[in-house]
């Protein structure tokens, strides 16, 4: 059974964490899961400092920061450093640190081991430079602009060869969506990244890395097959349901409505794929047509009545086409308890103005409710909606005359006269 909660997951047990994380990570994310093989993560502005932490059974890296700072594209050294940066880790072999600084605009780096310092030279440059490395290729952090130097240096081939060296989901992610900004991905770049990803356990990671391939790339159907099929692997509907709104954003062709689709299919949670549906519905980049085939996923993948009210709720006025609101029929039709529909009946007539041939399709979607008092009710909802009319005003009069209780059957009839 697919998880309805956020799932992340690096693998291996990782726990990442990651505070204040500037505008070099997510400057207005704040975000957190504890998970037995997931992890931890913050991101939060806090004056120009930033901390990193990941650990796992067999790694324990850190980072501490104050001001801006940029990676060179090895990863190795930095082009730019305002004021500080500190990254440490323990291992078997004890614990190593290493410090950069900013002294008069030169940027120093000084190693440790343990409590001791390691004499300035190339020793000390190697160790500073694995530390540093090591930071870069755990955490995401600055991702955006080393990719850009990368791609400088070496092309996107050299980014991809770095993205199978990162360490833990969460850094594969953030590498290959800023890879996904800045590059056009042929079919062979988009193979090995989905390879890559699929084999990560964070859901998280796992949409963050697709939902900017789905929407920056040109993609060929042998991609997005290669994505839908990385896609089946996260557990999370929260996170499907997320890259269903990434595709809502941009403009809906009708591939990206396809893949949408193929998307929601995956979803098990009814309140998920409602919402899913809903941001499709909501776009202002979908159109009529995309908008009836996007209430007819909701009638057939939603069960609960509830949901899929609120699924027809948000077509609202696109629901005065004729191919929308046939699909919003159907809906109405899919909804088994009487209060439901007769809600949704009350939600269709609210948001029809003037003539309409769903006024007609709505009275008799007003037969279908069981109970006299719902049914009336539905009744006097459309009643007061609609324009007057001789041909609404008979239909659902008749409709009133096959209200079984006397007393149900002469209140309908009296809001009519």
């Amino acid at each position: 059974m697919r998880s309805h909660m956020i799932a992340f997951g690096v693998g291996g047990g990782l726990a990442l964490v990651a505070a204040g994380a500037l505008a070099l990570i997510a400057p207005k994310f704040a975000e957190r899961h504890d998970g037995g093989d997931g992890f931890h993560i913050v991101n939060i502005t806090d004056g120009g400092r930033g901390s990193f932490h990941l650990k796992d059974d067999a790694l324990d890296v850190s980072a501490e920061w104050k001001g801006d700072f940029s990676f060179a594209a090895d990863g190795r050294s930095l082009t730019a450093l305002t004021e500080r940066l500190e990254v440490a880790s323990k291992d078997q072999n004890g614990e190593r640190k290493a410090v950069f600084e900013n002294r008069k605009g030169a940027i120093v780096a000084r190693a440790f081991k343990g409590d001791r310092e390691t004499p300035a030279g190339a020793d000390a440059d190697r160790e500073a430079g694995d530390l540093l490395q090591l930071f870069a290729r755990s955490s995401g952090v600055n991702a955006d602009s080393r990719v850009k130097a990368m791609l400088t240096a070496g092309g996107k081939a050299r980014v991809i060869e770095e993205i199978g060296a990162l360490v833990g989901g969460h850094a594969v992610g953030a590498y290959v969506e800023a890879l996904a900004a800045e590059a056009a991905l042929d079919d062979a770049d988009v193979r090995v990244l989905a390879a890559r990803v699929k084999g990560l356990t964070s859901d998280y990671a796992k949409r963050s890395a697709l939902g900017a391939l789905l929407t920056t790339q040109e993609l060929s159907e042998a991609s997005i097959a290669a994505i839908i099929d990385v896609a089946k692997t996260i557990e999370g509907d929260h996170e499907l349901r997320l890259i269903v709104e990434q595709l809502a954003e941009k403009k809906i062709s009708e591939r990206n409505f396809a893949i949408a689709s193929r998307l929601i299919d995956e979803i098990e949670g009814d309140h998920e794929v409602r919402l899913a549906v809903s941001a499709l519905l909501e776009s202002e980049n979908l159109d009529d047509a995309d908008a009836a085939r996007a209430l007819m996923v909701a009638a057939a993948k939603i069960d609960g009545d509830h949901e899929l009210r609120l699924a027809l709720e948000s077509a609202d006025e696109r629901l005065q086409d004729g191919e929308v609101g046939g699909a919003g029929l159907a809906v109405i039709a899919a909804i088994e308890g009487d209060h439901e529909r007769r809600l949704a009946i009350e939600d269709f007539a609210d948001s029809l103005e003037g003539e309409s041939p769903h006024w007609i399709g709505l009275a008799e979607a007003a037969k279908g409710v069981s109970s006299d008092h719902e049914r009336r009710l539905a009744v006097e909802a459309i009643y007061g909606a609609a324009p007057q009319s001789s041909d609404i005003r008979a239909a659902l009069r008749q409709v009133a005359e096959t209200i079984g209780s006397d007393h149900e059957r002469r209140l309908a009839l009296e809001a009519l006269d």
